[in-house]
């Protein structure tokens, strides 16, 4: 039996904001309404080529593998929710969390920040009627944000 209300959850981190890109190109590129999953794979892969090159700073490239990867899983999540639209696809930021990945460091509780990925799970889906879909969106803190957002 399908769910009455099917959605995706993916974990992200302010480590993958748009910010991070240092390329008006590569921006649009990955904000882009004509991306897709395989021209999403395409643009990881060349990130992941250009970094092993040593041709990362030319292109535009960050420094960061793993806010690469996030950056990914957020424009993945737009493109889902795009593609999808009978399912909630979002992303969600949950601050940085105390656990073992930085040595219990980070400045919020982890159960803290497993609330909002848990309120999205409880969320509606929204009034498609207006064109207010809860859905190709970032979280962070129980709200919508935009994807460039700084602290």
């Amino acid at each position: 039996e399908r769910s009455p209300s099917p959605r995706i959850i993916n974990v992200a981190s302010r480590a993958g904001r748009l910010g991070i890109l240092r390329s008006r190109e590569l921006v649009d590129a990955f904000t882009s309404e004509a991306l897709t999953v395989p021209g999403l794979s395409s643009l990881m892969d060349e990130f992941v080529r250009d970094a092993r090159d040593g041709g990362r700073r030319q292109r535009g490239w960050p420094a960061t593998c793993y806010g690469m990867s996030k950056l990914g899983v957020i424009a993945l999540t737009r493109v889902l929710a795009r593609e999808h639209p009978c399912m909630m696809v979002n992303s969600v930021d949950p601050g940085r969390c105390r656990t073992d990945q930085n040595d219990n460091r980070g400045p919020v509780n982890a159960a803290d920040g497993a609330y909002t990925p848990y309120l999205l799970t409880q969320m509606e889906r929204g009034d498609e009627a207006s064109g207010e879909v809860m859905s190709g969106l970032h979280f962070y803190d129980q709200q919508d944000i935009p994807w460039t957002y700084e602290f």
